[in-house]
């Protein structure tokens, strides 16, 4: 009788955890490198913008100010959208990779939907096409890169 009880708080222990584990409906599963936040975090309510044509920018604007009030250099991470407010949280993914970044921009002029920073371009390994794009409403923050004999562990 006693490991039947033991047995039964155990499922409901297992059912609680995975349940409160779950993303909510709508949203992405899966965790995606966050670089603003220096870790990976785990959208748990989004809106899917769907596939989206996209640009990159960065050389021949590095140095420059944003329409967002920061400076475009080599290391920044984000895109340049039309109409999204400067800040909102975006998950980009492209080939099995996504990235979390914010709106830092406005464009593109080229007639895509939205531009990727260099940064952003390489980290996704993006040549040209579409990636999909999803906003972030909310997210849950997995814990920091434990410091591996003095250095951080790098993200992929």
């Amino acid at each position: 009788m006693r490991h039947i009880h033991i047995a039964m708080i155990l499922i409901i222990i297992f059912t609680a955890t995975a349940l409160l584990a779950t993303p909510a409906a709508g949203a992405a599963s899966r965790a995606s490198w966050a670089p603003h936040l220096d870790r990976k975090i785990i959208p748990t309510r989004t809106d899917s913008l769907g596939r989206q044509v996209a640009t990159w920018y960065g050389p021949g604007f590095f140095g420059h100010g944003t329409a967002c009030g920061g400076r475009l250099t080599p290391q920044t991470w984000g895109i340049a959208h039309r109409t999204l407010p400067c800040g909102t949280l975006v998950t980009l993914s492209h080939q099995g990779r996504s990235v979390t970044v914010r709106v830092i921009d406005r464009g593109p002029y080229s007639g895509a939907t939205v531009d990727l920073t260099s940064r952003t371009k390489e980290y996704l390994h993006f040549v040209d096409g579409s990636v999909r794009m999803t906003r972030v409403n909310r997210y849950r923050m997995l814990p920091k890169p434990r410091p591996v004999s003095g250095i951080i562990a790098m993200q992929p």
